[in-house]
């Protein structure tokens, strides 16, 4: 069961974007504030740069320029992914 309040089962949801409006309005609110407390509390960004303060797979790199070059290697791999994603639609 999807919603057992509402006796809304995964096979009743219909694929695609008309899915979404088979959702409760509570569960999209669930989902919601789920993100807003990831976005907000656990990982809020310090600077819009991409850098959480985690480190690089756990290791902080101490090294400015090499954080740098790291950071932007992330972003250009995202614009490339980006734009593959574009070519696919």
């Amino acid at each position: 069961y999807l919603s057992p309040s509402a006796n809304l089962k995964f096979s009743d949801v219909p694929t695609g974007v008309d899915g979404i409006r088979a959702i409760p309005a509570a569960g999209l609110l669930q989902i919601l504030f789920f993100f807003a407390l990831v976005e907000l509390a656990w990982m809020p960004a310090s600077q819009y740069d991409g850098d959480y303060g985690v480190g690089w797979f756990g290791d902080n790199i101490e090294d400015p320029e090499e954080k740098a070059r790291k950071l932007n290697a992330e972003m250009n791999n995202g614009r490339a992914a980006m734009m593959g994603i574009m070519g696919n639609m």
